[in-house]
């Protein structure tokens, strides 16, 4: 079994609300693995939404489907380019 990548074609395989949506069996793009909850990130473009799932089926191993490459492409990781704490309002530092 290869390693799922960015912007694969996967199946829930569990039961899971995602906003008053049930997700099983539904298509979702993979965006990443959490190694500490073992968690997948998928984004649900049907939904618009996001839903952290445990199991999950490959629809085609190591490959993109045309539908998502332009996700795929687009999306990334957030990254803080400055450190910056909130004061609250009016206690500006």
């Amino acid at each position: 079994m290869s390693e799922i990548v960015l912007g694969e074609a996967v199946i829930v395989k569990q039961e899971y609300n995602l906003f008053d949506n049930e997700v099983e069996n539904e298509e979702g793009i993979f965006v990443r693995l959490d190694s500490e909850t073992n968690k997948s990130l998928v984004y649900f473009p049907q939904f618009k939404e996001w839903g952290e799932i445990e199991h999950l089926e490959r629809v085609e191993e190591g490959v993109v489907p045309e539908k998502n490459k332009d996700f795929a492409e687009n999306v990334s990781e957030l990254n803080y380019t400055m450190e910056r704490s909130f004061y609250g309002f009016g206690r500006k530092k």
